[in-house]
């Protein structure tokens, strides 16, 4: 046989192959395992099945995804590690010109919800710097591999692809326009589709729930959420506590579990490791947490506040970096706020308020910010400030 009609036929023999394969792959695509799911969702909805399943053609399994999975951040450091990532310079930096930015919807969520803005802020910091980093993972890859390809997510990855088919089809999205994280979180505040689906909400009124583009809906579904988790406004969220003494006999949480506060905060102080705070309900319970810090040993009281980020991830170490990043934005946005006034020409028509019999002196528009919570420090620089001729 001549050598040129062999090499024909050999590769008439790989394309033939390549077919088979192709083939076979076709067979085994998304759709056919997903298909009951695909069945039960266009039952329930009303969706055409044809539609359903053209979103789904596209979906593949992800390597990258398994592998994360086996490595959770929140499982693998200690708050010594954890900390720097989100309490960093920037972040906070950022933060603060987030919440000026957006103030407005910031001081209405509250309004509305009861939650502090360096609270929304300081999630949506965490989450996704403030919207710049929401993932690069494909949200339908993330959840069909969960779904179908790794057994210890399928029952959660089945229900958040069904979610998340729902949203696609009242959305109107394009699947590939969804990216997010690796455990299926989408948008800047990183909803899984269930939690979009019962949280999201069309904070400026114009009938879309953009959790991706839209700030302001983003603002107001993060607050919705906390409400709905029962945040409890004007209370504290997490209190330091004193070092605990071999004979105390509290339960500690680790770092990394997340538990309902179970302890009466009064029986906590009582026992000389907490002062109670006035910020603290009188029913209000409390759990010892133990963090592995920089400095060794530290010792937390998570309050109701702090039981509802780990609503969000069901973390101690993520809501100690929400809760310490909202702390430092809080701290800064008030410091940048002390600097203005202090820049500022005196403002004639009573811009200036007095604490006490003159303790501290500070602008309204500080007091309004909550930058005042050291009027009596503060007070000393405004009112050398105001000797000089300059305040707000």
């Amino acid at each position: 046989m001549p050598k040129t009609l062999i090499k024909i036929l050999a590769k008439i023999g790989t394309l033939a192959l390549l077919l088979h394969w192709n083939g076979a792959l076709a067979l085994a695509a998304p759709t056919a395992e997903v298909e009951p799911l695909l069945q039960d969702l266009a039952a329930e909805k009303g969706y055409p099945l044809d539609t359903l399943r053209q979103l789904l053609q596209g979906a593949s399994r992800s390597q990258l995804v398994i592998d994360s999975l086996d490595r959770p951040a929140e499982t693998i450091h200690t708050w010594k590690s954890y900390r720097p990532i989100f309490l960093q310079p920037s972040r906070i930096e950022a933060g603060v010109a987030y919440w000026e930015k957006h103030r407005a919807a910031l001081e209405r969520a509250e309004a509305v919800y009861g939650v502090p803005p360096e609270i929304i802020v300081a999630i949506i910091g965490v989450e996704t710097f403030y919207g710049k980093r929401p993932g690069s993972i494909p949200i339908l890859d993330a959840l069909y591999t969960q779904a179908y390809h790794y057994p210890r997510r399928y029952e959660f990855g089945r229900t958040q692809l069904k979610a998340f088919l729902q949203i696609l089809m009242e959305e109107q999205m394009e699947p590939a326009m969804a990216l997010g994280s690796y455990a299926g979180a989408m948008g800047t505040p990183q909803f899984i589709p269930t939690s979009y689906l019962s949280y999201a909400v069309d904070f400026d009124g114009d009938g879309k729930r953009d959790i991706w583009g839209n700030d302001a809906d983003v603002i107001g579904s993060v607050a919705n959420y906390f409400s709905r988790h029962n945040w409890r406004p004007g209370e504290a969220v997490a209190l330091p506590a004193r070092r605990l003494e071999p004979g105390q006999s509290f339960y500690i949480e680790p770092a990394q579990r997340a538990a309902a506060p179970n302890t009466p905060l009064l029986e906590l102080a009582a026992s000389g490791i907490v002062d109670t705070p006035a910020a603290a309900a009188d029913d209000a319970k409390a759990t010892v947490i133990h963090f592995q810090g920089a400095e060794g040993s530290e010792f937390w009281l998570g309050l109701n506040n702090f039981y509802v980020i780990t609503r969000y991830n069901h973390s101690n170490l993520y809501a100690m970096a929400v809760y310490q990043l909202s702390q430092e934005i809080r701290a800064l946005r008030a410091r940048a706020r002390i600097s203005s006034c202090i820049r500022s020409p005196l403002d004639p028509a009573g811009g200036v308020t007095l604490f006490g019999k003159g303790a501290a002196i500070a602008c309204k528009a500080c007091l309004a910010s909550g930058a005042h919570e050291r009027p009596r420090y503060y007070g000393i620089i405004l009112a050398r400030a105001l000797k000089n001729g300059t305040s707000g």
